[in-house]
């Protein structure tokens, strides 16, 4: 009685931990930053810098609404790229073309080649996301 008694306190316990564990918020999917800066080779900060230059160009260039649908699509939020290419040295006001996005990247130290694959990567990585992210991003790039 004894074994029965502690083998279905155990039984309890494990399904009361795995239940917890299903389906847990605390569970992290990879971010956007990881994401990009794996699929092409680079650090955190390179393409934190480049997405920071990319959300920079759109501000400039999407209408006051869109630009605000954007920044609230961006996982982790547009203008939070923004605030990390500045601290990284992008200047405001210093994207005005795709162009541009990809001198931030380079002299940051990634190839000429990785940075031209970077906007392409990125349109890539949010039409994944669904919403109105990619379609957003596609009227700037």
């Amino acid at each position: 009685m004894k074994n029965l008694l502690s083998s279905a306190t155990l039984i309890a316990l494990t399904l009361i931990f795995l239940s917890g564990c299903s389906g847990s918020k605390d569970v992290k999917t990879p971010s956007m930053t990881n994401q990009i800066s794996k699929e092409l080779g680079l650090t955190n900060s390179q393409t934190d810098a480049g997405l920071g230059a990319m959300m920079m160009l759109s501000k400039d260039k999407l209408s006051a609404d869109d630009y605000s649908k954007l920044n609230k699509s961006i996982p982790g939020g547009g203008d939070n790229y923004i605030n990390k290419a500045t601290n990284l040295g992008v200047l405001p006001g210093s994207v005005g073309t795709t162009a541009d996005v990809v001198k931030v990247l380079t002299k940051l130290g990634v190839s000429p080649v990785q940075a031209a694959k970077f906007t392409g990567t990125v349109l890539k990585f949010t039409g994944s996301l669904g919403g109105s992210t990619f379609g957003l991003l596609s009227k700037v790039f």
